[in-house]
Parts: C-alpha cells; structure tokens; sequence
C-alpha cells in the first residue's frame, strides 16, 4: 500500500464520518480519483480545491481552503460526529487544534506557545497523523462558490 502525506501549511478536518456525507455537508463537489502527489499539491497552492481521504474510520479534508473555514460544532451536530479541525503554518504563527462533538467543542489554547509540532502531536492522539498516511483513496474536491 502506498504512503502518502502533509505537513506544516496545511489545514485539515478529521471527521468520523463517511465521505459522502461530510463532503455534502460541506457542500463540496467530488471531482474524482486523483494521484496523491497532485491532489496534495492542489490542495496546498489553491483556495478552490481539497482533497479527502479515508484512514481507518477517519474521512481527512485537507486544503488552503479550512484556514478560513469555522463552523466546526455545526458541521459536528449535522452529522452527529465527532469533527477535528487542525491548522497550521510557522509564516502565519497559526497552530491550532478543535475537536466537537455536537456542541461540546473542546481547543488549543490561544495564548500558549504551540508550534507545528504540538498541532501533529494532537492529530496523532486524537485520530490520524496526516504526515504519513496509508492513502487507499484520494479524491480532489471543488470547493463551494460561495466562499
């Protein structure tokens, strides 16, 4: 099986759902299968495209895109699972972790000194550390127009 991942500059939900239903819920178009390298490279250097994959009972939405996404305990109650948003990027001093679950929302503390490292420490605890990840199906995905 093939590896795959994303590291720093990367922002990234994890969502204990299937794919279909969160990319609904996030109102994403499947843009279909994709090599792994491009997809990723799509990911990171637009706004308009992300990519999902399934690692184990976790769906992972990585894209430029999430940096200015919110709406973490909603999507969590619309899909009654647990949501886990990660961000970072060292140029824009932006490390941060958020994990839902209906309304209870729990994250990293602003005022700590988190560096990339804390941010894939926690993605590992939690679900999925996206730095190697065992791909057994990528997919690009168009992101609303509207955003």
């Amino acid at each position: 099986m093939a590896t795959v991942g994303f590291g720093p500059k990367m922002a990234w939900l994890a969502v204990r759902a299937e794919p279909e239903h969160v990319m609904g819920a996030l109102g994403l178009r499947d843009l279909g299968a994709v090599e792994p390298r491009t997809g990723l490279d799509l990911a990171h250097f637009t706004d308009d495209r992300v990519v999902v994959a399934v690692v184990d009972a976790w769906c992972l939405i990585a894209g430029k895109w999430l940096f200015r996404w919110s709406g973490i305990a909603a999507l969590s109650m619309r899909l009654g699972a647990e949501v886990q948003y990660f961000a970072t990027d060292r140029s824009l001093v932006m490390h941060r972790w958020v994990r839902a679950y209906g309304a209870d929302v729990q994250m990293s503390d602003e005022d700590a000194l988190l560096d990339e490292n804390d941010v894939f420490r926690t993605a590992a605890e939690w679900s999925v550390d996206p730095r190697v990840l065992p791909i057994v199906s990528l997919h690009i995905a168009a992101v609303p127009v509207h955003e």
